[in-house]
């Protein structure tokens, strides 16, 4: 299985891949929750947005969620992807950059996910990439469908490394793994939700 990390104020919301590119569970967390699903889910891969422990404002102030990342390697034995262990597949976790995948998936301008329309943007232009999403799975509350969406991209990514289909991109924060996108047609995701 394949996660993926989002946070949003105190959550941490999870989405879990299989390895046919379908999403089967988002969850969302508390902390001590979070880790509880690391130590009993065991994904293979996690991948977290590259500001993971920063995009929330209570993480500014609370050293425990902004250090989250070296806890997983640390308590967990997840180990960082760097330039000399690409080949390495297992108990992998690293930094994303959600925005980067988007932009190639919708290739307009992103809407802001906090609205109707963004929201519809992403989720017309999601099973372009042959990611198979359950509408059902998402939140009712419309505050949290943008990051779990993103969190899906996440999980996506990790996906993507384990199969070796991802692209690298270098920044200030260090090697982010992007998910390549290959474009899905409509037949064949018709095909695969069939069957």
């Amino acid at each position: 299985m394949f996660a993926g990390v989002e946070v949003k104020d105190k959550l941490f919301i999870v989405s879990l891949m299989d390895n046919n590119r379908y999403v089967k569970a988002i969850f969302k967390f508390y902390k001590e929750g979070f880790l509880w699903f690391l130590d009993h889910y065991n994904p293979d891969v996690i991948a977290v947005n590259y500001d993971f422990g920063v995009s929330s404002k209570l993480a500014l102030t609370n050293k425990a969620y902004s250090n989250l990342f070296k806890d997983i390697v640390e308590e967990f034995e997840y180990r960082p992807v760097d330039k000399k262990s690409f080949k390495e597949k297992e108990k992998r976790i690293f930094k994303s950059n959600v925005e980067e995948f988007w932009k190639k998936i919708i290739h307009k301008d992103i809407l802001p996910a906090e609205t109707t329309e963004g929201l519809e943007q992403r989720l017309y232009n999601l099973p372009k990439s042959g990611i198979k999403l359950n509408k059902k799975l998402l939140s009712q509350d419309k505050r949290y469908i943008g990051k779990e969406l993103d969190a899906v991209i996440l999980s996506f990514a990790a996906y993507s490394f384990y199969n070796n289909r991802f692209e690298t991109l270098e920044s200030e924060y260090g090697i982010f793994i992007i998910p390549k996108y290959t474009y899905v047609p409509k037949k064949e995701r018709e095909e695969s939700q069939s069957t």
